[in-house]
């Protein structure tokens, strides 16, 4: 009779085994569940070297020759502007003046839009300077030229 109860009682130890197997494999699985499937995905860190904007390095300059441009003015006016493009470092001034004839355009339409009192405070020439700086360097795919210069500025 011991054996019966002896057999009895490691059935019923085995089954609770068994069952707390079951429900432990159940928790795991739903955990594993939870991680792949249902949590939200971690916002993704962006790159520190992407978030900060590394300034190029200024090399050589380049001295474009003067030209005349036809302000929009109602009167008719003219400036005559020198201006230069201070290139990234390593690209070099001789090679790149067959580049040039783009910043020239770019120059050439920006300026041709001005009028004669937007080009005569000291602060809106600054400003202006940025603004095609930034034109110009766009249009070379934010690399090669870092500014532009003003070499010479005359208005008649």
């Amino acid at each position: 009779m011991a054996k019966k109860g002896d057999d009895a009682d490691e059935e019923e130890g085995g089954g609770k085994q068994k069952m707390m197997m079951m429900v432990g494999g159940g928790v795991l699985a739903l955990g594993g569940v939870y991680n792949f499937v249902l949590k939200p995905a971690p916002e993704e860190a962006p790159d520190a070297m992407a978030m900060v904007e590394i300034e190029p390095v200024e090399g050589e300059i380049l001295e474009l020759p003067e030209m005349v441009i036809n302000l929009s003015d109602d009167e008719v006016s003219y400036l005559r502007v020198g201006v230069a493009l201070v290139l990234e470092e390593g690209i070099i001034a001789a090679d790149f003046e067959a580049e040039s004839a783009i910043a020239k355009d770019v120059i050439l339409d920006d300026l041709s839009s001005r009028t004669a009192s937007e080009l005569k405070d000291s602060d809106a020439k600054q400003l202006v300077k940025e603004e095609l700086s930034m034109r110009v360097r766009e249009e070379y795919g934010d690399e090669k030229v870092v500014r532009v210069l003003f070499t010479a500025l005359v208005m008649q």
